[in-house]
């Protein structure tokens, strides 16, 4: 039995008391996202941190963009007309000058809370675990679909070796395999959600040494490499042939 049950865990509580173990981090903010009829301002994706909080900018279709606000934890989504919608992501995105974003009208609203969460080992007997079943990284760092698939592909490979050629060697190192790559997606989820978002409680300190690593990034070819290679995703090689 494959679990890919996401938050509610159904598929986890199969698992025998003492036997697994869960790590969870939930970051004390949310996301406003939403969707709006208008063609993207611009052909790259935009991160934005802002004094005021994160802002994203990203397309969908050719008329259709994405965009999100960083937002307090317990936001009320109905506060949120889509008047100060577009005012507050003009405020945060608009710092180029010159560059103005193009609005529409708001065709969807949602809040998201941020979150990491990851369950081990992603295997007992023959229920193994897949994508949200197992973990789950804040949306900063654009992996959650990746990591899913990245399961699914070890699967499908550990599955076809056992049943035609009777190896359990795919199923049995699964999991170590998936948790290797998880955990090094979480530090890159979390490390992007750290860089980018207004920390609340963060001194000006803190702050300063936000705006240091930006600036690494922005500057160095090896912290823009590292950046790189994680955003657009780490190459795991051939699924095993077992």
């Amino acid at each position: 039995m494959i679990g890919c049950d996401g938050y509610h865990g159904v598929s986890r509580h199969w698992f025998p008391e003492g036997s697994s173990r869960s790590y969870e981090h939930v970051f004390p903010f949310a996301w406003l996202g939403v969707l709006a009829a208008v063609a993207p301002s611009t052909q790259e994706l935009i991160y934005a941190h802002h004094e005021r909080g994160f802002a994203l900018h990203s397309m969908r279709e050719p008329l259709v963009s994405r965009f999100y606000l960083q937002v307090a934890a317990e936001e009320d989504l109905a506060a949120w007309s889509d008047e100060r919608i577009w005012q507050e992501l003009r405020t945060r995105l608009e710092t180029v000058p010159g560059w103005r974003l193009e609005s529409g009208p708001i065709t969807e609203k949602g809040l998201a809370a941020m979150r990491s969460f990851v369950f081990e080992p992603m295997r007992h007997g023959r229920l193994l675990l897949a994508g949200d079943a197992a973990h789950i990284v804040p949306a900063t760092g654009a992996k959650g679909l990746n990591l899913a698939v990245g399961d699914v592909r070890r699967l499908s490979s550990a599955l076809v070796a056992w049943y035609e050629q009777g190896s359990v060697l795919g199923l049995d190192g699964y999991s170590e395999a998936c948790l290797r790559q998880v955990w090094r997606v979480q530090w890159f989820s979390s490390w992007m959600t750290r860089l980018l978002h207004v920390l609340p409680g963060a001194d000006a300190f803190e702050r300063r040494m936000q705006l240091a690593q930006l600036e690494t990034l922005a500057q160095s070819r090896a912290g823009a490499t590292l950046l790189a290679e994680n955003y657009v995703g780490l190459a795991e090689g051939p699924a095993p042939v077992c």
